[in-house]
């Protein structure tokens, strides 16, 4: 991480920035290899993120510790990918036992050496659909989801199969993509998407092969599946089929709407941070709060945490 400083940053608030930068890095990751050009990929506008997530004042990990008077006994992390959230529940003290599934086998073998890294934490990664996975009846305290369930096509199923995983106790956690479709943007998010981009000067908006940007346009349905057959498949669908299965405890908007598409292929222009580049960024993700929190402009992300009906 780069240690440059921007003057009149508070110390203490560049220092959480770079912690929560590298605390989330391996979670979150970078979509232009290398690179910084995605919007969670820069610091300040993570760190901004994972502040919109708290769940009173505390990361949904360690409310959720607080809220069941202990740790999970056991936890399923659904598209575990390399399993480093699942790691950091049990290093944490937020799950006893870890359990998680992902349909990419070598994801979970990385997941499987990651868990005998740390001295073969209790509980196993496997490969599994979960599109078609039965799962035990109340077997988890906790099952959890992060930035994977908009790849996933049966939703009505795997929100049942949660349901019925769940113990009496037992909380369903959500963070995700809630976006369009496919990628499908709004008319009203690619116009503030354009008038935000009109009021950044040019040299922070040069994409990475020289075109300035002025816009981020709707990409084809055609593109979208040919990079990714299950790229946001139902991703517009996720909160009202959660709300069908599951009572809400917490819903949280975590922005995007704007961000994710401005920040498209030009992040890198915001970071190390100048006293410019901090303004800039805190009335992009300003500009979305404010529209977002008055329901004019619905959020693209959202932390999501439930009980079973």
């Amino acid at each position: 991480m780069n240690e440059e400083r921007t003057p009149g940053l508070d110390a203490g608030y560049a220092a959480s920035v770079e912690a929560e930068a590298q605390k989330w890095g391996d979670h979150l990751q970078v979509e232009a290899a290398g690179a910084m050009y995605a919007w969670l990929d820069h610091p300040l506008v993570r760190a901004h993120y994972l502040e919109r997530a708290l769940v009173d004042g505390e990361g949904w990990d360690q409310w959720l510790r607080r809220t069941l008077g202990g740790p999970a006994e056991r936890s399923l992390h659904l598209g575990c990918g390399s399993a480093l959230r699942s790691i950091k529940l049990w290093e944490d003290g937020v799950a006893r036992s870890i359990d998680g599934f992902d349909i990419a086998g070598d994801r979970v073998r990385e997941a499987e050496a990651q868990r005998a890294a740390v001295g073969g934490a209790p509980g196993r990664f496997w490969v599994e659909d979960v599109n078609t996975a039965t799962l035990p009846a109340g077997r988890y305290d906790l099952v959890f989801a992060d930035h994977s369930l908009h790849h996933f096509l049966a939703l009505e199923r795997v929100m049942e199969q949660v349901a019925r995983a769940l113990t009496p106790r037992g909380l369903f956690v959500l963070e995700e993509f809630v976006g369009p479709t496919q990628f499908q943007w709004t008319e009203r998010q690619m116009k503030l998407v354009e008038a935000l981009l009109a009021a950044l000067p040019e040299a922070m908006r040069v994409l990475p092969w020289g075109a300035v940007k002025h816009a981020e346009g709707r990409p084809a349905v055609a593109d979208v599946v040919a990079a990714s057959p299950f790229e946001s498949i139902r991703s517009a669908e996720i909160v009202p089929i959660f709300h069908r299965y599951f009572d809400a405890v917490v819903v949280r908007n975590l922005g995007g709407t704007l961000q994710h598409l401005l920040y498209n292929g030009i992040a890198n222009h915001f970071w190390p941070l100048t006293a410019e580049s901090e303004r800039m960024v805190k009335a992009i993700y300003e500009v979305e709060d404010v529209l977002i929190d008055a329901g004019m402009l619905a959020s693209d992300f959202m932390l999501l945490v439930g009980r079973a009906k």
